[in-house]
């Protein structure tokens, strides 16, 4: 800005008009500054006005005519305001800083101004207000009637007050104040910080679910089994003894040195019955081992010798398993007289648990106290095989709910479990039935229109099916009564179909039919009630491993040996064989 005075020396109190040349950016128009100095006692005093030139020429100069000559400016038409530089842009006043108008006729005398108030001194080069809008320069000022749209993105950075929340600026009732340094206690508003995601919650794990039994075939098992060669180092030596307990399907030899079998299925011992591993009468019902016989030579015990067996060595343990073992009362299976293999009526439960007892007491814990024949229990391991089969087989087709002999077969085997704990047992393997309804001897005592799509009984496999799962809940509540035993459930069932759906994977070529036996009147399955294997008139199949079904009744070895393999490897075991391991390092 560019400024220059028409004055003269002046008296102590006189007025003075001086005029001062501005050049601002409003418009076209060139302005000039009218201050009106009053000096009393030496003491001057202004009164400014900013006025366009075109209005100095016609207006303001004719009405101080009056003014002394010495205060009255040149009334120069040609002059002009003298070149000055162009100062840097500066944004657009607000429409309220525009003056009025002057009017035309002679302003009256100025009053004098109080001599208690002084203006504040004026700038040299005094800003224009700041308005509410951004700063930013701009090249073109919108027009002068409405204000300039408040941009979208960042605030303004020095805002006279607190920017509102609508997007938009209410209208400016009156001109804004030059600029201020907001208060320390009025900071500038700053937007509120982004709010964090609450932290995703982790799902909350799904308990576990009931064990579940189907009747039809599951899914198919891992693709190549291992053979229980296989685990034989991971578990060799974790225990120092195995007692089993169990029917014809763990027995190595009491129903034999008992007498129990009928004359027919003891004369054929010597041919079929073991040939296939031992070469001679083995006591077992199948061509060669049993599952248990393959559960000892995984943990690198001898083989387990029958508690019968008087001339036997009962240090790693005994065998009480009976075959034709029942969980029902004697006189029921007296009265159906379906005793099939057996001389009378077969032994139950409770004497296989009166021969353990009988055994703790004379050889395993003999001259110990009852802290140190607890310890050697701690390295034993409780085997108790499929009970409740013979139950069920000789059931099917009488008049005895076999529903309720799921029930009561359940609670003697699970009394025997509980027995057991009492007597000091710390390491527990109860095996499940497998789906009896399948077995060859009960698809022929099962009409048609009660079987399955499988060809099996529905009946009899329903009622395993609730065993089973009665079977498992009784063990889960002792599992919580007695934590610091582990209790195994061997899942059969699943371990039967996870064979019997993938027999090329295992080099079965037969499911239903059996391999020793002799052709019925109902089904080609090579069996019958009449001829049973060994009987005269009965025929053995070329390659045994191929079958599931040794004589219709039991399995062949290399159906025990995959089951086996299947509790061990292919997880058929609730939990985990390996939790056996735990509380159990090698001896």
């Amino acid at each position: 800005m560019n400024s220059h005075t028409h004055a003269g020396s002046l008296s102590k109190n006189s007025f003075c008009l001086e005029v001062m040349n501005l050049h601002t950016h409003a418009g076209n128009l060139s302005c000039r500054k009218f201050c009106l100095r009053h000096t009393v006692q030496q003491k001057s005093f202004f009164i400014c006005l900013l006025v366009p030139f075109e209005s100095i020429q016609q207006e303001i100069f004719p009405a101080f005519a009056h003014l002394p000559p010495e205060c009255v400016p040149p009334h120069d038409k040609h002059h002009k305001p003298p070149p000055h530089e162009k100062p840097p842009p500066v944004p657009k006043p607000p429409p309220t800083e525009k003056p009025p108008p002057v009017p035309k006729s002679p302003p009256p005398p100025v009053p004098k101004p109080p001599p208690v108030e002084k203006p504040p001194p004026v700038p040299k080069s005094p800003p224009p207000p700041v308005p509410t809008s951004p700063p930013p320069p701009v090249p073109k000022p919108p027009p002068v009637e409405k204000p300039p749209p408040v941009p979208k993105s960042p605030p303004p950075p020095v805002p006279t007050s607190p920017p509102p929340p609508v997007p938009n600026p209410p209208p400016i009732q009156s001109p804004p104040p030059p600029i201020q340094t907001p208060p320390p206690n009025d900071p500038i508003p700053k937007p509120p910080p982004m709010q964090t995601p609450p932290p995703i919650e982790p799902k909350p794990k799904p308990p576990p679910e009931d064990p579940k039994i189907v009747i039809d075939p599951p899914h198919e098992p891992p693709e190549e089994p291992q053979k229980p060669t296989s685990f034989h180092a991971r578990f060799k030596g974790r225990f120092s003894a195995l007692f089993a307990f169990g029917d014809s399907y763990t027995d190595t030899g009491n129903a034999q040195f008992l007498g129990s079998l009928t004359l027919s299925f003891m004369g054929s011992l010597s041919s079929p019955y073991g040939s296939t591993t031992f070469g001679k009468t083995s006591n077992r019902l199948s061509n060669g081992r049993l599952v248990i016989d393959f559960i000892t030579d995984s943990l690198g015990l001898p083989v387990l010798p029958p508690y019968q067996s008087t001339s036997s060595n009962f240090t790693n343990g005994v065998n009480f398993a009976i075959a034709g073992s029942t969980t029902l009362a004697r006189d029921i299976f007296s009265k159906l007289a379906r005793v099939f293999l057996l001389k009378g009526t077969p032994l139950g439960v409770w004497t296989q648990l009166d021969w353990y007892k009988k055994y703790q007491a004379e050889h395993l814990c003999k001259g110990l106290d009852e802290k140190a024949c607890s310890d050697k229990l701690k390295t034993a391991l409780f085997w108790v095989g499929e009970i409740g089969l013979n139950d069920y087989s000789r059931a099917v087709g009488s008049t005895i709910p076999l529903r309720s002999i799921a029930k009561s077969s359940v609670a003697y085997v699970t009394e025997l479990v509980k027995v057991l704990i009492r007597a000091g047992a710390k390491n527990i393997v109860v095996q499940g039935l497998p789906p009896v309804g399948c077995l060859p001897m009960d698809i022929s005592l099962t009409p048609i229109s009660i079987r399955d799509r499988s060809g099996c009984s529905t009946i009899v496999n329903a009622a395993v099916v609730i065993h089973n799962q009665i079977l498992q809940a009784k063990l889960e509540i002792y599992r919580k009564l007695h934590p610091d035993v582990t209790i195994i459930y061997a899942d059969s069932w699943k371990a039967y179909y996870a064979i019997v759906n993938n027999p090329g994977k295992y080099k079965i070529k037969e499911t239903r039919k059996t391999c020793c036996g002799a052709s019925g009147t109902q089904d080609d399955l090579n069996f019958n009630l009449q001829s049973l294997c060994g009987s005269s008139g009965t025929s053995i199949c070329n390659d045994p491993s191929q079958y599931i079904s040794w004589d219709g009744i039991h399995p062949t070895e290399s159906m025990n040996e995959h089951m086996t393999d299947q509790y061990i490897n292919q997880g058929c075991c609730q939990p985990p064989f390996e939790e056996l391991m735990k509380n159990n390092v090698p001896t």
